[in-house]
This record gives structure tokens, sequence and C-alpha cells, in this order.
């Protein structure tokens, strides 16, 4: 409900139709995720940070405990708050879960959103007081606790607000983190002079025509209302090309048009170095907007950008991830 009234109050009716627009289904849409309860898919969990109690879902590959250790691999909302049982419909990810045997983790930002280092967040509240990343430090040491978990293989993939803070986990957590993905986000600027705790393998993809997050950088801008500065998507390769030693020669693929009509296609650039278990790589959706690639989404071409479906992107970021683990390759 909290979410719902910070919706209405934060886009007044009357200012841009298609943004009130997306505010109304954005309520319909919280509503309905509000009165469903959660089944035996998913394992709802509480921890205690300081003086807040911070939240977490869990949901367990065929919905047993493994009898082996097993990878994990964090989901990170974006910056509507979107509740667990919308990521797993929305990504898959539940699904291939079951299929390649992983413990999917859905964890829930204060008030919806992640203090993603850009300070100012999509909200009326000044968040840079929480401390995110040492909310998922701690979820991880509560999951190997309760469940068999394979500590060198913990993954994260954020999208939007979720994928800025894969970024800050990246640069702050990857000492416990095996591999990221970032979906639909580039790197906030006041990250950009920080020193990644070590190289780490990186997945960005970004669509060329995102309307909120903007492919050549600057501030993220709604309603004439500034969130923050980013680099752009290529600064955003550089810093990680960089920050992991590769050269900065470039592999680039032109995938198959399969789906002509999403006015989409994709083209991947891939970086790394002889010897080198750190690759980055650039999914750029050209002319594709603020969507996860092939993901089941409910607003789609007129708020948030032409969605392709030339690629399934969870799939594509966990055959990614998947490939890693802390101190090499995955065997």
């Amino acid at each position: 409900m909290e979410r719902i009234v910070y919706y209405m109050r934060a886009f007044p009716m009357g200012k841009n139709f298609l943004y009130c627009l997306f505010c109304l289904c954005m309520i319909f849409r919280l509503q309905a995720e509000d009165r469903k309860e959660m089944t035996g898919e998913f394992l709802q969990r509480t921890l205690q940070q300081g003086d807040i109690t911070r939240s977490y879902t869990v949901h367990l590959p065929l919905n047993a405990i493994p009898t082996n250790p097993v990878p994990v691999l964090f989901i990170l909302h974006g910056g509507d708050g979107g509740s667990p049982r919308m990521m797993s419909e929305g990504t898959g990810y539940n699904k291939i879960s079951d299929r390649e045997n992983f413990i999917a983790v859905y964890p829930s930002g204060v008030d919806g959103q992640w203090n993603d280092g850009r300070g100012k967040t999509f909200r009326r509240k000044d968040n840079s007081g929480i401390d995110d990343v040492d909310f998922i430090k701690l979820v991880i040491e509560k999951l190997s606790i309760e469940f068999p978990v394979d500590a060198k293989r913990v993954y994260i993939m954020g999208v939007s607000n979720g994928g800025m803070m894969a970024y800050r986990l990246a640069i702050e957590l990857g000492d416990r983190i095996a591999a990221i993905a970032s979906v639909i986000a580039n790197l906030p600027a006041n990250l950009a002079s920080i020193k990644p705790v070590r190289p780490i393998p990186v997945l960005v993809m970004n669509g060329t025509k995102d309307p909120l997050i903007p492919w050549e950088g600057g501030p993220i801008r709604i309603l004439g209302r500034k969130f923050g500065e980013l680099l752009s998507t290529q600064e955003t390769v550089d810093f990680w090309v960089k920050a992991n030693g590769l050269d900065e020669k470039v592999k680039k693929e032109i995938l198959s048009d399969s789906h002509e009509r999403d006015g989409c296609m994709v083209e991947v650039a891939s970086y790394g170095k002889e010897g080198s278990n750190v690759p980055v790589l650039l999914y750029a959706i050209n002319g594709g907007g603020h969507q996860l690639p092939g993901s089941k989404t409910y607003l789609r071409y007129i708020l948030l950008g032409k969605k392709c479906m030339d690629i399934n992107g969870s799939e594509e970021i966990w055959n990614f991830l998947k490939q890693h683990s802390l101190g090499g390759f995955n065997n």
C-alpha cells in the first residue's frame, strides 16, 4: 500500500498523460500483487539490519532443499519495487532454477528502492543511509547457514535500479560474488572513481532507445526531475574493461533478427584477454527500450519502448553467469 500511495503522490494527474497512465497501471498491478499469497514456490525470510527489518524471498530448485551445494542467483528488482512473484514470472528464473539446479533469491529494497550510489533514486526520501551492500552480504551469510550453498558461485542480476545496484555490489562486494549481469542500467557517475575489490565478469544488456536510462549517459530525467547522473553505456563497459585489465580490442557479433516485427536487433560485443577469466560482454539492443529482452512484461511499447524478442535475456544471462566461479571458470 505504501508504494501505491507513493505513485499517486509522485505523479499528480495532468502533468503528463503517458506517465499518469503508467502510474495508474502500477497502482492496479501493485494492488493485484498485494492480494496474492505466497505459495510453496516461495519461502519468505527476514533479517534484522540495525533497526530495520529487511526481507528476501527464496525459491529452491523444484521446491526442495538441495542435497549438495548449489549456486545462488540474486534477482534485483527495479525502482518500482517489483514483488518476487512478478519478478519470477517476468524473468522466468524460477523455471530456470528448477532446470539448472540453483537457488533463486528475490531481495527487497527499502521502500522498493536500492541505494545504488546515485545519491537520489526514484522516491521522495533520501536513501543514502540505507546500506544495501551490507544487506546482500547478510543475506548471503544467512542463506549459507540455512541451505547448502556453493559460496564460490553466488551471482547477481538486476534490472534498472537493480542493475545499477549490481554494479555497486560488484565494486564493493566482489570478493563474495562470482559474476554479475546488469540490464537496462548504466554505472552511476558517483561510482566511477572507485576501484573494484577485484576483477569480476560482467554482462551489460541495454537498449539504445531506452526512454528512462540514457544510452549516452547523463542525468536520469522523469517529468523534469533529475534522479542522479550516469555514465554512458560505452563508458560503463570501458570502466569494467579497464578494471578487469582486458584488451580494448572487441569482437562483435550481430545476432539473428528472428523477430523482425519487434523493431530491434542485438549486437554482442565481447572483451577479453588471453588467459583472463573475467570477460566483459555488452548486449546492445539496437532500437530496444527499457525492457528485459524476451521477458513477460505487462507494459510494453508505449511507456517503456520496444521489447526485443530475438533473444531470451534471462537465458543469455544465466548462460554467461554459470560459466564463472570465484577463482576462475566453472568446469
